[in-house]
């Protein structure tokens, strides 16, 4: 019996440095590329996004990202939109604090944009994206 205690050690730690060793392999395999399209710019975690493409009168800046690449992912910065009083032209940009999330996930690119909280979309529905 005593000689098959250091056996049974031994085959012990070999599955446990043979499944350390599968872990790191998995942990060193490059991501799958995630992105999204807005205003024709693919990108992936975006720090800046253009809602309005025609005038830049809408969007969101000072992005960071979390959780990017699952089927869900949410992005807290900054939401920005000009009040085009008395004109688009001379209006003051007003500036809220914001978290988004991009979701609807298919073919590694993320298709659907909406605030948490509240609607991103000018017509107060989610953004489709391009």
């Amino acid at each position: 019996m005593r000689n098959k205690i250091p056996l049974l050690l031994l085959a012990m730690l070999s599955v446990l440095a043979l499944g350390g060793l599968v872990l790191s392999l998995s942990e060193t395999q490059p991501n799958r590329q995630v992105t999204a399209t807005f205003c024709g710019q693919t990108s992936s975690t975006p720090r800046s996004i253009v809602v309005s493409c025609a005038d830049a009168n809408y969007g969101f800046t000072n992005l960071a990202w979390e959780q990017w690449g699952n089927p869900v992912t949410y992005g807290h910065g900054i939401k920005y939109v000009n009040d085009c009083t008395p004109t688009c032209a001379a209006g003051t940009f007003k500036k809220t604090s914001v978290t988004i999330e991009l979701y609807n996930l298919r073919d590694n690119r993320y298709h659907t944009l909406n605030g948490v909280g509240f609607n991103a979309g000018m017509d107060n529905r989610p953004i489709q994206l391009g």
